[in-house]
């Protein structure tokens, strides 16, 4: 995610009509970046994501539970 001061200028820069190629080359991010900066209204919101499993669940019954002294 970008910060809000590099969001300001990317839309500023588009307000002067420069491509979406040049405000990547000139604040140094992607292209879809830009993009997807100026398509959103605001600051886009991460979607959640899902939890990923650990390697040792399938084991979880095996392993013995300590409580801490």
């Amino acid at each position: 995610m970008l910060r809000g001061a590099t969001v300001k200028q990317l839309i500023e820069l588009s307000g002067q009509h420069l491509s979406i190629r040049a405000i990547a080359r000139r604040l140094g991010i992607s292209r879809n970046t830009v993009r997807k900066y100026l398509r959103t209204p605001g600051l886009p919101v991460a979607k959640p994501r899902p939890r990923r499993p650990s390697k040792l669940d399938p084991f979880r019954e095996h392993v013995p539970v300590h409580s801490a002294p």
